[in-house]
């Protein structure tokens, strides 16, 4: 088969950017081109191909059977070309680059930003994106996920890779000025008259399972009275102000003020389970220095972390 389109790599490079975006505004925008050059080069590639691979206008995006054949072979394709690239312009393979990394909000908070600023001061052609985005919105535009996610649980899409963490360990804890004013909690299913404080997307969960010995204990997550948000430093205020108990907290955010006596660990005879976490990322067939080197840094600090 002829080339007879010179655009033609270029065209595919176009045409894979506008799929993973599904707006041709935003895949102009991400490679810095008119959305004219965008829309002419899926028409070449669509006359060149003779079919149409999107069918698209002022209000709809729809990808054609081919164009998700078309998707699955061109990213091979132009991954290929970007790791030639890559290859004549670092043969020395050094760590530079950009990387994208998202995480939830309170691993952004507490953890990751002082992790990304080690790692650029030890790596200074690196430019890095830190993103805090809660678990449920990986299950939406996954051909946007370009980067890397430290996520808790796995999510059940073939296309992504998961490498496995340390799993998150779970406690109960309150304030001691709460305790005092409150009535003693001895069992998970003694909550009433109890205000909860209860993070959103931590854990997906509706129902918390305590363990002790050979007995079990199902907590329903709808109690009333509770506080719920997907801002830990929110309710951590509350906690601390005496204003409600924490049942399923990460034991990583609270141990340093438990130690110092700031919080107290209650019911700590009955075991929650583990979160299991993971890095999560797009299958793909070229990765760069850059890329291997930081899922492998992130993985070491949060290993050793919690």
């Amino acid at each position: 088969m002829k080339f007879n389109n010179t655009h033609e790599l270029r065209d595919w490079v176009i045409f894979v950017k506008t799929i993973e975006k599904q707006n041709l505004s935003l895949a102009a925008r991400e490679l810095g081109v008119s959305v004219s050059t965008v829309s002419k080069a899926i028409s070449r590639l669509e006359g060149y191909v003779n079919t149409m691979l999107i069918k698209r206008d002022a209000r709809n995006f729809e990808i054609t059977s081919a164009g998700h054949i078309a998707y699955s072979k061109a990213k091979n394709l132009t991954e290929s070309y970007q790791s030639l690239l890559a290859e004549l312009m670092n043969p020395e393979l050094s760590i530079q680059g950009e990387v994208k990394f998202s995480a939830p909000s309170i691993v952004c908070q507490l953890l990751a930003n002082h992790w990304i600023s080690e790692y650029v001061t030890k790596n200074p052609m690196v430019k890095i994106e830190i993103k805090s985005r809660e678990l449920f919105e990986f299950d939406y535009n996954l051909k946007n996920f370009d980067h890397v996610a430290l996520n808790y649980g796995k999510i059940q899409r073939p296309e992504l890779i998961h490498r496995e963490l340390k799993s998150v360990e779970v406690i109960s804890c309150a304030s001691p000025k709460y305790i005092k004013e409150n009535n003693f909690l001895d069992r998970p299913d003694n909550i009433d008259g109890h205000t909860l404080l209860m993070m959103k997307n931590f854990n997906s969960k509706n129902d918390l399972n305590f363990s002790k010995l050979n007995n079990v204990i199902t907590l329903n997550k709808n109690h009333a009275p509770s506080i719920i948000s997907n801002d830990y430093l929110a309710l951590f205020n509350l906690l601390i102000e005496g204003k409600g108990l924490l049942l399923d907290t990460p034991k990583w955010l609270v141990l340093t003020y438990i130690n110092d006596g700031t919080l107290v660990r209650i019911i700590p005879d009955w075991r929650i389970d583990n979160i299991p976490v993971y890095l999560v990322w797009m299958h793909r067939t070229y990765y760069s220095p850059l890329f291997l080197d930081f899922i492998s840094f992130i993985e070491e600090k949060w290993n050793n972390h919690v």
